[in-house]
C-alpha cells in the first residue's frame, strides 16, 4: 500500500480520511493486521487509480495442494 499512496501522491492520513475510516485502520490494513473488505478495495482503487486487486497479496498454490 505504501507505493499506491505514493504513486498517487497522497499521505495515509489523506487517504483514511477520503476512506472515512481511522488512520489507525489504515496502518492495519498496511501492515496485514486487519484484511481489507472487497468494498474498502473498491472504493480505494478508485481513490488511488488502481485496482482493488492490487491491495492483497497474491500466492499461488499448486493444484491439489490448499494451505
Amino acid at each position: 500500500m505504501p507505493k499506491l499512496l505514493k504513486d498517487a501522491n497522497m499521505t495515509q492520513a489523506e487517504f483514511a480520511r477520503k476512506m472515512k475510516v481511522f488512520e489507525s485502520t489504515v496502518t492495519r490494513w498496511k501492515n496485514n493486521e486487519r484484511e481489507m473488505t472487497y468494498e474498502n478495495a473498491v472504493l480505494g482503487a478508485r481513490m488511488l487509480g488502481c485496482h482493488a486487486e492490487d491491495f492483497y497479496e497474491w500466492i499461488e498454490v499448486e493444484k491439489g495442494k490448499r494451505q
